[in-house]
């Protein structure tokens, strides 16, 4: 039998779970919808870093990949370089250390988060897609 935590041994970002236990990933495939832009990058690109917000975890993230675009009007475009604010966007999100995530669609809690940097909310957004299981 597994031993119960105790108070001190929980922190802030922990998630407390059953069996199966909770992914702990620093990899994802999310859609986002592009809110508002800093200044000085009026475009979301690949390389684009902004702060990730999940539950109560926070983490420094960099979009590595953008695999396609929604306007408003619904044209997607597949392979897109960019988004602009007001687009939907499915891309992949890497994140400077591991956070506790699943799905949206298994669970919505723990499956929408936030990107926020120099004060704004970027973009909102729910994970599709983790990346597969290391044995």
């Amino acid at each position: 039998p597994r031993k119960r935590p105790s108070m001190e041994e929980v922190q802030k970002g922990f998630v407390i779970c059953t069996e199966p236990a909770c992914r702990s990933v620093d990899k994802l495939i999310c859609q986002i919808m592009v809110m508002d832009l800093p200044d000085q990058a009026r475009i979301l690109t690949a390389g684009f870093t902004a702060n990730f917000h999940a539950h109560c975890a926070e983490e420094e993230a960099t979009v590595t990949k953008i695999f396609e675009t929604t306007d408003r009007k619904g044209k997607v475009t597949k392979g897109a370089r960019f988004a602009n604010i007001g687009q939907t966007v499915i891309c992949m999100i890497e994140l400077a250390r591991t956070v506790p995530l699943e799905p949206f669609d298994d669970y919505p809690f723990l499956g929408r988060f936030t990107l926020r940097t120099e004060g704004k909310t970027c973009a909102i957004g729910v994970i599709k897609k983790l990346p597969p299981k290391k044995e």
